[in-house]
C-alpha cells in the first residue's frame, strides 16, 4: 500500500517534519509576512486519480492559463492552496512526497501524483501544522463532481437550521478571511451572521454575493475560520 495511501498519523507527520528540517523549513510559529505566492492542489474530472501540485505567484492567472488549452475535456479547479514566503517551494514539496513515495509522480519533472486531493491535502495540512501556518491553507468547496460549489452539491443532506456564528462557536470580533483573497477580511457582529466590512454592515451571504458579484450564494462556502470554510466546520461539527 502506498505510503500517502494511509492515514497521516505520527509517526508519519514525525517522518516529514524530519524531512523539512533537512531542507531548511524552521518548525513552529512563523510571523506574519508578506507572501511571495501559493502552493496548489489542482483537480480535473478528466483525471479523478490524479492531482497537479505546482506553485504559481497567482493561482487564479494559472488556472486561466492552464484552461485556455481547448484540449482538456474540462477545466482545472483549485481544491487548495497554501501561501508561501518564498518562490518555487513546491520544488521542496515534490521532492518531500518523492522521498515518502517515489512511485506517486505521473512522470519524471511532471506535476501529476496518483492520489487523492484528501490525501494531497493532509500533507499540506502536516507541512501547515508543523510550521505553525494553518492560517495561509485555504481549502476551497469543491463539489463531487470536481467543480467549485456555489450552492451545496445534489448529495448534500438537508440542512439542520440556518447556519450561524453561535451554532459554530465563532464569538462576536472575530476575523473571517475570504477564501478567494485572503486579504480581504470582514468581522462578526452578532451571533447569528452579521459581519462588518469597510465600515459597512452585511449579512455573511450579502458580503459573499457582494465581492463575487452574483444575485445569490451561500456565504459559509466563501469565509474561512483558522483555515477552514464555515460550511466545512459545520460538516465537521456535524450541527
Amino acid at each position: 500500500m502506498s505510503t500517502l495511501s494511509q492515514c497521516l498519523d505520527e509517526a508519519l507527520i514525525n517522518l516529514i517534519e524530519d524531512e523539512l528540517k533537512k531542507r531548511g523549513y524552521t518548525c513552529g510559529g512563523e510571523k506574519k509576512e508578506q507572501f511571495a505566492g501559493s502552493i496548489y492542489i489542482l483537480v480535473n474530472p478528466a483525471f479523478p486519480d490524479m492531482v497537479k501540485i505546482g506553485y504559481a505567484d497567482d493561482v487564479e492567472k494559472r488556472l486561466k492559463s492552464l484552461n485556455r488549452n481547448s484540449a482538456l475535456p474540462d477545466p482545472f479547479h483549485c481544491y487548495a492552496a497554501y501561501k508561501v514566503k518564498k518562490r518555487l517551494r513546491d520544488k521542496e514539496l515534490h521532492r518531500l512526497i518523492d522521498t515518502l513515495d517515489p512511485t506517486l509522480r505521473h512522470a519524471k519533472n511532471r506535476e501529476f501524483y496518483g492520489m487523492d486531493a484528501k490525501k494531497a491535502y493532509e500533507v499540506l495540512s502536516a507541512i501547515a501544522q508543523i510550521n505553525g501556518s494553518e492560517a495561509q491553507l485555504i481549502r476551497y468547496p469543491i463539489d463531487n463532481e470536481g467543480a467549485p460549489e456555489s450552492t451545496p452539491s445534489k448529495t448534500t443532506p438537508p440542512k439542520k437550521g440556518n447556519l450561524t456564528f453561535e451554532l459554530l462557536g465563532i464569538p462576536v470580533g472575530t476575523t473571517l478571511t475570504f477564501v478567494k483573497d485572503a486579504k480581504i477580511t470582514c468581522t462578526t457582529l452578532d451571533k447569528k451572521n452579521k459581519v462588518s466590512f469597510e465600515g459597512k454592515t452585511y449579512s455573511l451571504s450579502g458580503l459573499g454575493k457582494y465581492l463575487m458579484k452574483v444575485k445569490a450564494i451561500q456565504g459559509g462556502l466563501y469565509f474561512a475560520y483558522n483555515g477552514e470554510t464555515l460550511v466545512d466546520i459545520r460538516k465537521r461539527l456535524n450541527v
